[in-house]
C-alpha cells in the first residue's frame, strides 16, 4: 500500500507540476500574442502616421504651388488692369486732343472764312477805287477845254481825299492825295499831271490788292455797297 500511495503521490504530483507548467505556458504565449499584437499595432500606426506625413507634406506641396500659381496669375492680372487703365487713359488724351484739334480747326475755318470775307469786300472796294482811277485817268485829257478839265480835277481831288480817308495807312495814297489840287488852274499841265497821278493810284491798287487791269466795263461799275 505505502509503495502504490507513494506512486500515486508522485503522480499526482507530476499530474500538479504539469498542470501548472501548461498554465504558465500559456500565460506566456497569451502575454507574447498581446506583446506581438501590440507591435504589430504601433508598426501600423507608424505606418500609417508616416503615410499622413507624406501625404499630408504633398498636400502642403501642392498647396505652397497653388498659392504661387494663384499669386502669379494675380501679378498678370494686375499688370493687365494697369496697361488697360493706361491704354484707356491714353485714348481719352488723344480723344481729348482730337477735339480740341478738330475745335481749333473749326476755329480757324471760321477765321478764314472771315477773312477771305474781309479780304474779298477789301479786293471789291479796292476795285473800285482802281476802276474810278482808271477812269479820270482816261478822261483827264490836256486838250480838253479849261472849263471840262476844271471839272474833273476837282472830281479827282475828292475822290482821292475818300480814297485818302478809307486807306490812311497807304502811304502812296497819301503822297498823291498832297500833290492833288482842286479845280484852280485847270492848265494843259495841270491835267497831265492829275491824269498821271490817276493812273499812279490805279496802278498802285491794282498791285497791292492782285488785281488785274480795269477792262472798260469794269470802268463803269458803280460803288460797292
Amino acid at each position: 500500500m505505502t509503495a502504490r500511495l507513494a506512486a500515486a503521490l508522485f503522480l499526482l504530483v507530476a499530474v500538479s507540476c504539469t498542470n501548472e507548467k501548461a498554465e504558465s505556458l500559456r500565460a506566456e504565449i497569451e502575454k507574447l500574442r498581446k506583446e506581438r499584437v501590440e507591435k504589430g499595432t504601433v508598426e501600423k500606426a507608424r505606418q500609417e502616421s508616416a503615410e499622413a506625413e507624406a501625404l499630408l507634406a504633398s498636400s502642403r506641396k501642392a498647396l505652397e504651388q497653388a498659392r504661387s500659381d494663384l499669386e502669379k496669375q494675380q501679378a498678370e492680372l494686375d499688370k493687365a488692369r494697369a496697361e488697360m487703365a493706361a491704354e484707356v487713359s491714353r485714348n481719352a488724351e488723344l480723344q481729348a486732343q482730337i477735339a480740341d484739334t478738330a475745335r481749333r480747326a473749326q476755329e480757324q475755318a471760321a477765321q478764314g472764312q472771315e477773312l477771305d470775307a474781309k479780304i474779298a469786300r477789301a479786293k471789291a472796294r479796292a476795285g473800285w477805287v482802281r476802276d474810278q482811277a482808271a477812269v479820270l485817268a482816261r478822261e483827264i485829257r490836256p486838250e480838253d477845254p479849261s472849263w471840262a478839265t476844271a471839272r474833273r480835277l476837282q472830281s479827282l481831288s475828292e475822290f482821292v481825299e475818300k480814297v485818302r480817308a478809307e486807306f490812311p495807312d497807304d502811304p502812296v495814297v497819301a503822297e498823291i492825295a498832297r500833290g492833288v489840287g482842286g479845280a484852280a488852274d485847270p492848265t494843259p499841265d495841270r491835267a497831265r499831271a492829275a491824269a498821271e497821278k490817276a493812273a499812279r493810284l490805279r496802278d498802285r491798287f491794282a498791285a497791292v490788292y492782285e488785281l488785274p487791269p480795269p477792262s472798260v466795263a469794269d470802268a463803269k461799275k458803280e460803288k460797292p455797297q
